[in-house]
């Protein structure tokens, strides 16, 4: 949400959302960026009823190191680093959350190519980092392509692969810009969930049934995981790695993981219990 404009910010906080991010970058004009970062700076310095993010602006811009120094109070969940440019920028945020004693992460916005061609040096670049995400429309723009097409599904897979390799949690994915095509935002969805994608991010409340849908796993997923649990637990007790589940599909190491995954997402979404 535009870091100025509070009504907005209130909104997200009663939405559906399951965070919320306030912007003092892109969304914010030059002449606003002083008051968006004082609503900014008062929300985080309390306790939101939700986890709260802030979107920094760039080191280059020259307004990164003040805006992370006012936000960094105990309601920051994390910083969102726009247009990173190297592992200098990350290691400085990071210094400068340390300094002010916050425990945020720092999640790391990839819109250029030069970055998307270091994204596992910058997902290790700093213990403070938490996530990686693409800055789709910046991407775009520097890559002369367009969203959906096959070039920047290979820029999603990158950062993916990535993340994993770096052992971060599976990126969100950018943004869909027109609020009111329902259907697009469900299909490009369903799409980077087949890529790697965990959730994705809102530019507008009414999108997030949409998003739900799409990423929240369904009590037939819940099920079916729950239920690879169960004959994996009957492989272990007979001292085997494989065995086939009630359906006749071979339950093997790698669909457990799959099934822990599952398990895991809608464990902390409290789809199920913890001891599921």
């Amino acid at each position: 949400m535009p870091g100025h404009q509070t009504h907005l910010i209130e909104r997200a906080y009663e939405s559906q959302a399951d965070a919320v991010i306030m912007d003092l970058e892109d969304a914010v004009p030059i002449t606003e960026k002083p008051r968006a970062r004082e609503t900014a700076s008062r929300i985080t310095a309390a306790l939101p009823p939700k986890p709260t993010f802030v979107r920094v602006n760039s080191m280059a811009s020259g307004r990164c190191e003040a805006d992370v120094r006012a936000v960094a109070g105990p309601g920051l969940s994390g910083v969102r680093l726009a247009k990173v440019g190297g592992p200098d920028d990350v290691k400085h945020v990071a210094l400068l959350l340390a300094e002010a004693g916050c425990t945020a992460s720092i999640h790391l916005l990839i819109e250029t190519a030069y970055a998307l061609e270091i994204a596992f040096a910058l997902a290790t670049s700093s213990p403070a980092v938490g996530m990686l995400s693409l800055g789709e429309s910046d991407l775009c723009a520097d890559l002369r392509i367009t969203a959906e097409g096959p070039t920047m599904d290979a820029c999603r897979s990158r950062v993916v692969i990535a993340s994993r390799a770096a052992g971060l949690p599976s990126p969100c994915q950018s943004v869909f810009l027109d609020i009111y095509d329902t259907d697009a935002l469900l299909r490009t969805s369903r799409s980077a969930k087949n890529l790697g994608f965990m959730s994705r991010m809102a530019l507008h409340p009414m999108q997030i049934p949409a998003i739900h849908e799409v990423f929240t796993p369904t009590p037939e997923e819940i099920a079916d995981a729950q239920a690879v649990l169960r004959a994996a637990e009957i492989a272990e007790g007979e001292n085997r790695s494989v065995v086939l589940n009630e359906r006749g599909s071979v339950i093997a190491p790698p669909v457990l993981a799959s099934a822990r995954n599952v398990l895991r997402l809608a464990t902390a979404l409290n789809l199920v219990e913890a001891s599921a």
